[in-house]
């Protein structure tokens, strides 16, 4: 895991009518086992033929595989998700394979059967999994230009300095800068980028900047999931910069808006 996969990687949404080697699928199944999520909630992954599984989604073209994941309704699950899924996508990118995170625009009721979902659990997210297309389909190309996949909201838009109103500055963020730039370029549901982050000296401190209609007995909250795809980053890029740390969850207690969730800090280790 580095932060080179983390520029690479791109939604895909058209993919070559191409069968994935099998020890390539051999590893994927691999990582899955070893894949875990945060604040000790598992996740669960399936891999699914969509043939013999009878699973789609109107939206990918030349896809047979797809991979599915779910978790127990607990405390922090959404987010162990958003971590652990985004861990598989990074290495599925490190294969040269192509992902897409799916939540909506997928026949829910046939993937729900196709894992056994159980009552107590929630399949947040899928994605196929397979080898992109030299080229984008139309369909595809309206939908990135519509969700304006491609931008991304200013860094001192969304990170500050000791409470909510100092903005930070990428050129004043010091050993933050890498790991903060990482959470900036994270995939999101209709690229509604979440995440905003308070920066004192030895941590940074998490939250969700919420959106009605996000949350449902479906998906769960799915912005918490997006806050779950931002601490794997943060983390891979804390790691590649020599930071040695740990993510907790310890509210600071600073004032927030109404619309923002505290969700976690990541604090430095004391030498």
């Amino acid at each position: 895991m580095n932060t080179e996969l983390i520029k690479k990687r791109i939604s895909v949404r058209t993919f070559k009518e191409q069968k994935i080697p099998d020890e390539i699928l051999e590893k994927v199944k691999s990582f899955l086992q070893n894949d875990t999520g945060l604040f000790n909630v598992p996740i669960t992954f399936t891999i699914l033929d969509a043939i013999k599984s009878g699973v789609k989604s109107p939206v990918i073209i030349g896809a047979d595989t797809y991979i599915a994941g779910k978790y127990k309704k607990q405390k922090n699950a959404d987010i162990s998700f958003g971590y652990a899924f985004e861990k598989l996508v990074l290495y599925a990118t490190s294969l040269g394979l192509g992902t897409v995170w799916l939540a909506a625009t997928i026949d829910r009721k046939s993937f729900e059967k196709a894992i056994d979902l159980k009552e107590d659990e929630v399949m947040p997210a899928v994605t196929p999994i397979s080898y992109a297309a030299d080229k984008r389909s139309l369909r595809e190309s309206m939908m990135r230009k519509g969700l304006k996949s491609d931008t991304r909201v200013p860094f001192d838009q969304l990170f500050f300095k000791d409470n909510f109103d100092k903005p930070l500055y990428k050129e004043e963020s010091g050993i933050w800068a890498l790991p903060l730039e990482m959470v900036r370029l994270a995939p999101s549901a209709t690229n509604k980028q979440p995440w905003r982050a308070v920066v004192e000296k030895d941590k940074v401190h998490f939250y969700e900047k919420k959106t009605k209609g996000y949350a449902s007995e479906d998906t769960g909250d799915i912005q918490k999931v997006d806050l779950g795809i931002a601490l794997c980053h943060f983390e891979i890029a804390a790691q590649e910069s020599g930071l040695e740390g740990q993510l907790i969850q310890k509210n600071p207690g600073l004032s927030v808006a109404e619309d923002m969730d505290y969700i976690a800090t990541y604090q430095l280790e004391v030498k």
